[in-house]
């Protein structure tokens, strides 16, 4: 027969640092209520698994999880450290973008930049003042040496098609322009171009001046101006007031002040540019040249 009036041996506790440890009383379960499977789960673990967004509920859908994230970061284990690009965590840290730009391909300074490959399409080389610009741009946006090329190559192409769009344009202008004037001088062209010839003789002006006032006013108003001053050794009568000599003295000290505008490529290129003041003044001189004198509709 057992004696069950003996004492029961205690239940050895494992002791922690020393300390012999009691049951765990900060887990409290109602009963009938199942402990959760990860109750005993680091909580910095249930904390990183929560930043995931992982479903905690089920151990099975936390073991795909995870392994899937497993499976992705494998693919980047055993990398050289030559393939991998650390990004500074300071955007000021200058020292740090720069090895950033420089493992991208980007040269230390601009004279990394070569365009020597990079021409137009009839082989000629870039402006040095483009090349000069290109490379400014290209280290300050730290393009890498091909890129800042390949740009380069882009704009070269652009400013062709942008050339060849303008000189088509042109030409079809100078085209129209040229049908119209035959059509306004009628049986008078022949005539009134030579005429507008001994005009543009008269004024020193070079083709290449022609040509420059032409993309400005158009074709069939500097020939109707060339004819005018053309015309204009024969058109003394139409200034009022003015005898033959006093004419020629205007005439003559007008024609010495376009030739020195001309000379001037300042002043040449501000009546390029259709500059209202220097377009003034050209008309003004080409008037007192020729003789000629609008009639009330025009000075209107």
């Amino acid at each position: 027969m057992t004696d069950i009036s003996a004492p029961i041996a205690p239940t050895a506790v494992p002791s922690v640092g020393g300390r012999v440890s009691g049951p765990d009383i900060t887990t409290v379960s109602t009963p009938g209520s199942p402990i959760p499977w990860h109750h005993a789960v680091e909580p910095d673990v249930k904390a990183y698994w929560q930043s995931k967004g992982y479903d905690i509920s089920d151990p099975a859908k936390i073991a795909v999880a995870a392994s899937k994230g497993h499976l992705e970061a494998t693919k980047f284990l055993g990398v050289p450290a030559n393939q991998l690009l650390r990004l500074p965590a300071d955007v000021n840290d200058e020292v740090g973008w720069a090895n950033v730009w420089a493992r991208l391909g980007a040269p230390a300074d601009k004279s990394g930049y070569d365009f020597s490959t990079v021409k137009f399409s009839d082989g000629t080389d870039l402006d040095s003042g483009f090349a000069d610009f290109m490379r400014e741009k290209a280290h300050e946006l730290h393009l890498p040496t091909q890129t800042a090329a390949q740009l380069s190559k882009s704009f070269v192409s652009f400013m062709e098609q942008a050339d060849r769009r303008e000189a088509e344009q042109g030409a079809r202008q100078l085209s129209e322009e040229k049908a119209q004037i035959a059509k306004d001088w009628g049986n008078d062209y022949e005539f009134n171009r030579q005429t507008a010839v001994q005009g543009a003789q008269k004024l020193k002006v070079t083709a290449e001046d022609v040509a420059a006032l032409e993309k400005v006013v158009g074709y069939a108003r500097v020939m109707e101006m060339f004819r005018k001053v053309g015309a204009g050794s024969n058109e003394d009568s139409y200034i009022p007031g003015k005898q033959g000599g006093e004419f020629m003295t205007t005439a003559q000290t007008a024609q010495a002040r376009l030739n020195e505008l001309m000379a001037n490529q300042q002043w040449a290129a501000r009546l390029v540019q259709n500059e209202p003041e220097a377009r003034k003044e050209f008309e003004s001189l080409t008037r007192l040249i020729s003789g000629y004198v609008p009639d009330a509709a025009e000075a209107a």
